[in-house]
């Protein structure tokens, strides 16, 4: 399949009812005006929501004939991206010397980097856990002993999170590549079931890749929210007491495939730990992106920020004690929002809630690491600024069907990066006013970026 030949989105069933973009939280169109919308991404080419799109699947979840808009925004990005992608994109590519991963092992505890050492092991396994992109940047929260009857753990970031972030971008041909790697490695490992502990990648495994790639897996593909649900079931975890709090819950885009089944999934595993949930104005198929989604349209790291802060906003609004996040990209996303606005609102994943009803205790490092995250982030921020070269869009490296090696993190940015993280979680930084002042700048800067957004783009 070469890159000419994609077509994901279903002409033929559009019916520019504009249900899509009235139904778009981004959007959110008068009906008559969707449709002059996506009439115009269709017969044109253009449309706002190639400026404001989230990836949140939610226009997808919407159609009624089953047209996949969201891929129509896909294949205009395609073209728009296919000479090179914005600097800000380094940081999810693997094969950038300068990416989260390689940042974030600077900086990482011993008994982290230790579990990421045991998962980069693809020796051949019938049964496997795959780790996952996201997984690898909140580790901790799969060293919980309810997690012990888990197939082997296997992952590392040279398998490109099975292509999930690369596919909102539009660059078919990266995914094709990726796909292609993914064939041979569980091929070559004997593999016949894959846990997913990223419901999302889950996702593209089982859908996404074979359905539109024409990718051939041998394989059966469970999520873990679907294996840790039926443990519960099957009475092999022992739940001792009820946590009694009430939690609001935080869907990821990708839980909207397959009509939203692992959302009922993950609700029924927080209600089994004796939590009551209150949903958020935004919930299942018309959630709110985490903010990650938001970096698409041009990788502007503002509109991560502005719509992160979007999302907390709304979870805040509901009155939980605490919310709950199974996707971890969206719950380290939401953490580094959280610290940045001075919310109080607790982060959990369904993981830790159920080692927390089962007697145990869970690790609870989401906070220190947002303060990662913002060393790094801060690193790059440096180089955007300093360096002309590494802001111009760049070209990403052939992904061979082979594995081959990671680059690891340059010198240079190993100092800085390290660095940073020590002052951000130095007393400089963690006390009562510089955290004031933090959060009163971050919510400014939010509010004039959003106005100036709007303004510019003739939103409401």
């Amino acid at each position: 399949m070469t890159t000419g030949t994609f077509r994901f989105f279903r002409n033929d069933l559009c019916t520019r009812c504009g249900n899509c973009f009235a139904a778009c939280p981004y959007l959110e169109l008068p009906q008559e005006k969707a449709k002059q919308e996506i009439n115009n991404l269709i017969e044109r080419g253009v449309s706002l929501a190639l400026e404001v799109c989230n990836t949140c699947h939610t226009c997808d979840a919407v159609c009624p004939n089953g047209a996949d808009p969201y891929e129509l925004v896909l294949e205009r990005w395609s073209v728009r991206n296919e000479k090179g992608l914005p600097a800000t994109a380094r940081l999810v590519m693997p094969s950038e010397p300068c990416n989260i991963w390689s940042s974030l092992k600077a900086i990482m505890p011993p008994d982290e980097l230790a579990l990421l050492r045991a998962w980069d092991d693809f020796s051949p396994c019938e049964e496997i856990c795959l780790t996952g992109f996201y997984t690898s940047v909140v580790p901790y929260v799969y060293k919980a002993k309810v997690l012990e009857g888990l197939p082997k753990l296997v992952g590392s970031e040279a398998l490109f999170g099975c292509a999930g972030d690369i596919y909102k971008t539009g660059r078919f041909d990266m995914v094709e590549q990726i796909a292609r790697r993914l064939e041979r490695l569980f091929s070559e490992m004997g593999v016949k079931k894959v846990v997913c502990s990223m419901s999302a990648e889950g996702m593209v495994l089982s859908e996404i890749l074979p359905r539109r790639f024409g990718a051939k897996f041998n394989f059966e593909v469970e999520a873990l929210d679907v294996w840790l649900l039926r443990r519960l079931q099957d009475e092999k975890i022992a739940l001792t007491r009820d946590l009694g709090m009430t939690v609001t819950v935080h869907d990821n885009c990708l839980s909207k495939m397959q009509e939203g089944r692992l959302q009922e999934v993950n609700r029924e595993i927080i209600r089994r730990t004796g939590c009551r949930i209150v949903e958020p104005r935004h919930a299942r198929e018309r959630a709110l992106c985490c903010g990650f989604g938001a970096a698409a349209a041009r990788f502007r790291i503002m509109d991560i920020i502005s719509s992160g802060y979007r999302r907390l906003k709304e979870l805040e609004d509901t009155g939980a004690d605490a919310a709950v996040i199974y996707c971890p990209a969206c719950l380290f996303i939401l953490s580094l929002i959280k610290e940045f606005a001075g919310s109080t609102m607790p982060f959990y994943h369904p993981v830790e809630l159920v080692e927390m009803a089962a007697g145990g205790e869970s690790l609870r490092r989401h906070e220190r690491r947002a303060w990662d995250m913002a060393a790094l982030i801060s690193n790059h921020l440096l180089k955007y600024a300093a360096f002309p070269s590494y802001r111009r869009p760049f070209q990403p490296a052939y992904i061979p069907p082979e594995l081959t090696p990671v680059p690891d993190l340059p010198a240079g940015d190993r100092r800085r990066t390290r660095a940073l993280a020590a002052l951000y979680h130095s007393l400089l930084v963690q006390n009562k006013a510089v955290r004031t002042l933090v959060s009163l700048a971050f919510k400014r800067a939010v509010a004039a970026y959003d106005a100036k957004r709007r303004r510019r783009l003739g939103l409401k």
